[in-house]
């Protein structure tokens, strides 16, 4: 993954912008953004930085991404991060237990419910905090459950037979480097995607989870 040489100038001002924030989604936009540059000493400065911040007065859904993601820069530091990622289970457990009973017949519907949309994400967080514990029959059983509530026109069309993770996980349970590889090529190709189409905005933090599975999927490739 590379970011456009016309995007690079724009990243480095807003990350200096940035540089003194104390704001836990804003250090973690930071962490990403330094990690799309490949300094790594900067990546775990700010990583540190977000651990050792407040938790945000959020619920539910929010607040088990944040607990998620607290727990990947954990293990990005190499330590543990059983403690977020347990917490963050409970959380996407709950939501999705009280999203389940009141699920639309139809899950192709163009404006999804709010049960729908709680479904979706907690479902997406059961399948990345499976994937984080190495609980690889765990992970596939979420992708599975977690595409049958999303139709075909809203994935990104190379997911529709499965999600990056997914062919991870399915690698790692065979020992099949060749699945753990395409996994890897799939979640690296989709993220040089949203970098290339403006939707990755480090600033705005949203897949730094995504980037970090990148990260950790090539060492599960050098342990095969």
């Amino acid at each position: 993954m590379r970011i456009p040489d016309h995007l690079r100038p724009p990243l480095l001002e807003q990350l200096e912008d940035q540089e003194h924030s104390e704001d836990c989604l804003v250090l973690r936009g930071s962490a990403l953004g330094h990690a799309l540059l490949q300094d790594n000493d900067k990546r775990d400065f700010f990583i540190k930085k977000f651990i050792q911040s407040d938790e945000p007065s959020t619920e539910g859904n929010e607040l088990a991404r944040e607990l998620q993601a607290r727990g990947v820069g954990n293990i990005l530091l190499g330590k543990k991060a059983e403690n977020y990622l347990s917490r963050a289970k409970e959380l996407f457990e709950g939501e999705l237990e009280k999203a389940l009973p009141h699920l639309p017949e139809d899950v192709a519907i163009d404006v999804a419910t709010e049960p729908l949309k709680m479904a979706r994400q907690a479902r997406s967080g059961l399948m990345e905090n499976a994937f984080l514990v190495r609980d690889w029959k765990l992970c596939i059983n979420e992708a599975q459950h977690g595409r049958s509530i999303i139709p075909d026109y809203l994935l990104y069309q190379p997911h529709r037979e499965g999600y990056p993770i997914e062919f991870v996980a399915k690698g790692m349970d065979n020992g099949d480097k060749d699945l753990v590889s395409k996994g890897l090529g799939m979640q690296e190709e989709f993220l040089q995607y949203v970098i290339d189409v403006g939707y990755l905005k480090p600033w705005e933090d949203a897949y730094f989870v995504s980037h970090s599975l990148c990260l950790i999927t090539r060492k599960l490739v050098l342990e095969l």
